[in-house]
């Protein structure tokens, strides 16, 4: 059985290193005009180089001679006749010796890379060879040129993303960043208080290692958490007072009378006496709001039974149940509306 030959035609060959240096296609192309200008010094002749390589056409064939008269490599121009041009200089072996000395040249892969990921154009990439030695393995120059280009473009745009920045120290000096600080700030929240804050935040992290990657992220939750609790504290006081002989209700207090009927007028008439008791009393409570509540209910629902116990005998109360019938002695006694 005969081995099967995929490649039939003749090879098309080229050099590598020119290739590298003045393009592949102007390296095939070269390697053409040397079989015809051997048996022609003076004249290359587009059709004929159509049929030795017929993947280009006439126009594409002219472009490449172009190209390579403006590298200098060939001296040459179109005759009266576009297919056909003439040699002014014998070109190809003094073009291969003015040749560029530096042979090795970026693959396109690398220049397409620095070009997507830095948008580094072509023109400034190659222009790095001049300051690039090509020495050592050739397996690892495209890595060591890919290092080199974009050592001289950070040092060149001296770009602050390129900067490596020494992190923050995390001790009792700390400070959140003039962000965080504004971020709060929009808030209302107090910078005494964001200072007031800041020796708990550390110690909180310090004991955990040292401060997490978002610092500044996790402080701003912190503060806003403390904040939160001060200003919550602030209307609902934790903290046992004596009542002040000038204190008032809020008007949360009335509006919850309103509620069960009681009007504030009526809450106002018995605010004096239990300011005066709980003032004389000297004692300590968290809420007098609530104390204060609980004493106007007990006194209307003592209102309303005396009310209602005149009108179910027709002539009023008995002694007892009157202010006036009852002696001073009783009255001063009698503190189970303060409970």
């Amino acid at each position: 059985m005969s081995n099967p030959r995929f490649i039939p035609e003749r090879y098309c060959t080229f050099s590598p290193q020119l290739a590298a240096t003045v393009g592949l296609e102007e390296a095939v192309l070269l390697q053409g005009l040397s079989n015809q200008l051997a048996s022609n010094a003076n004249t290359i002749l587009i059709a004929a180089l159509a049929e030795e390589f017929p993947f280009w056409n006439h126009v594409r064939i002219g472009q490449l001679l172009q190209r390579i008269v403006d590298l200098g490599i060939l001296h040459a121009r179109p005759s009266h006749d576009p297919l056909v041009w003439r040699i002014v200089d014998r070109p190809i072996e003094a073009a291969r010796k003015r040749a560029p000395v530096q042979a090795w040249a970026p693959s396109e892969h690398l220049i397409d890379l620095l070009n997507l990921n830095h948008g580094l154009t072509r023109s400034y990439i190659l222009d790095q060879l001049k300051s690039f030695e090509p020495s050592g393995d050739r397996k690892t120059l495209d890595t060591r040129f890919r290092h080199h280009v974009l050592s001289h473009w950070r040092q060149q745009q001296k770009h602050p993303a390129f900067e490596i920045k020494e992190p923050a120290r995390f001790d009792n000096a700390w400070q959140p960043s003039l962000d965080a600080k504004e971020i709060l700030a929009r808030t209302e929240m107090a910078s005494e208080f964001i200072e007031s804050i800041r020796p708990e935040f550390i110690l909180y992290w310090k004991e955990r290692g040292g401060a997490p990657k978002d610092v500044n992220s996790k402080f701003i939750q912190f503060a806003r958490q403390r904040w939160a609790r001060h200003e919550n504290s602030l209307q609902h006081s934790t903290v046992p007072e004596r009542l002040k002989p000038d204190w008032i209700p809020n008007a949360a207090v009335y509006e919850t009378l309103q509620l069960s009927g009681i009007s504030q007028d009526f809450a106002d008439t018995v605010l004096r006496e239990f300011t005066v008791y709980w003032v004389d009393s000297n004692e300590v409570h968290t809420s007098w709001n609530a104390k204060f509540l609980q004493h106007v209910k007990y006194q209307w629902q003592r209102q309303q039974e005396q009310m209602s116990g005149r009108s179910e005998t027709g002539g009023g109360t008995g002694p007892a149940d009157r202010t006036k019938d009852r002696s001073i002695s009783d009255d001063l006694s009698d503190t189970s509306w303060a409970g």
